[in-house]
């Protein structure tokens, strides 16, 4: 599938009010989205609930598949941006690995994460430059920085990480377990502290496990 390259301006090159502005925007459109799902929301719409002119959201994002882009980067990055990950060889890893999980989980189990997603299988086949947008810049790019870390304590405490990609990709997904599948389907409501902690010291210690010489 050719990859499609979206029209937007680049937040680094706005001064602080067109920052600002793009911002409310995305944030406008995102309760938009929501509330409306992508197919029968307009960028009339996005322009009213963000209090500016359409053309200002056109200026901004050329088209309403750019602005959701947008939107899933930001939660994307809210995800991978943090420092959870670290190629710190002298740290524990089951502490990384369980702030990860941790992060992960309350990331994911969240309302907005949680509607989002659903939002995104409700238009992937339609449009698969979307859903292609939301792995590039999520599950991917989790899983990659995940696999530098992995690869970097290779061999420490008898851990074999020699499939390190693969090793990252199968970490996440036991976090995406039944817990999350319960959420994913309004099975299971109101997710509380202790147990995304216990649900996250099971999956590490686990894949510890998997991963340790005996």
């Amino acid at each position: 599938m050719n990859q499609r390259t979206f029209n937007t301006k680049p937040a680094d090159d706005l001064t602080p009010a067109s920052a600002a502005k793009r911002d409310a925007i995305i944030k406008a459109a995102a309760r938009v989205f929501m509330a409306s799902g992508y197919g029968a929301a307009s960028m009339d719409q996005i322009a009213s609930e963000a209090g500016v002119s359409k053309q200002t959201v056109y200026s901004h994002f050329g088209a309403k598949d750019a602005l959701f882009e947008a939107i899933i980067h930001g939660k994307c990055q809210a995800l991978t941006g943090r420092d959870g990950v670290t190629s710190n060889r002298t740290e524990d890893p089951e502490i990384v690995l369980f702030d990860t999980a941790s992060s992960f989980l309350r990331m994911v189990l969240a309302p907005e994460s949680i509607t989002l997603y659903r939002t995104i299988l409700a238009v992937c086949v339609r449009f698969p430059e979307l859903a292609s947008a939301f792995y590039r810049s999520g599950p991917r790019k989790a899983c990659d920085r995940l696999a530098v870390y992995l690869e970097s304590i290779h061999g420490q405490s008898e851990l074999d990480f020699s499939n390190a990609t693969a090793s990252a990709e199968l970490f996440f997904a036991m976090l995406r377990g039944d817990l999350y599948t319960r959420c994913l389907l309004a099975l299971h409501d109101n997710t509380d502290e202790d147990e995304v902690t216990q649900h996250a010291r099971d999956i590490v210690q686990a894949f510890l496990r998997q991963h340790r010489h005996i």
